[in-house]
């Protein structure tokens, strides 16, 4: 079985081998981005294994884990939709998915009756206190990997001599 490394260093090996020739110099700057993306996939990827035994996407997961942070882990559903890079329509989706599975409620704002906040359930952050370790370790096994640090060393290198 592959571990999130392993994904790594392959986005890694793949980024240090992106083919550049024949590449517009005036469009150099798609090499890094492509490399970049790459590198993103791969971490997102290993987040979304690690999210599957919750039976949480990694956008579920992302909503549940900022919801935490905030004041009285509560946002207005516009900011939900915000930080999930989604649109009203799709966060309202989300946000009805995740409070049928009872992770989150709707409630109306004290001082704007016509405001509705998202806030977490005690289930929401039972489930994210145990799927958060597992997010976290998938990413921080990447992000520490020597090769990464070289790859994305290479890539901002790259970005600053254009």
């Amino acid at each position: 079985m592959s571990t999130h490394l392993d994904y790594a260093i392959t986005a890694s090996h793949f980024a240090a081998r992106c083919p550049t020739a024949g590449v517009d110099p005036t469009r150099h700057f798609l090499t890094q981005w492509r490399q970049l993306n790459s590198l993103h996939g791969h971490l997102e990827n290993a987040a979304t294994r690690a999210l599957a035994e919750f039976e949480l996407s990694l956008v579920e997961f992302t909503v549940l884990d900022i919801l935490q942070e905030q004041t009285n882990s509560h946002m207005r559903m516009q900011d939900v939709a915000l930080v999930a890079g989604l649109t009203t329509g799709a966060a309202t989706r989300l946000v009805n998915r995740l409070e049928d599975r009872g992770l989150l409620r709707r409630v109306l704002c004290d001082y704007d009756r016509r405001g509705i906040y998202t806030e977490l359930t005690a289930d929401g952050l039972e489930l994210l206190a145990r799927a958060r370790p597992r997010h976290d370790d998938a990413i921080r096994e990447i992000l520490t990997a020597e090769i990464t640090a070289q790859a994305l060393t290479n890539i901002a290198e790259a970005i600053r001599t254009q």
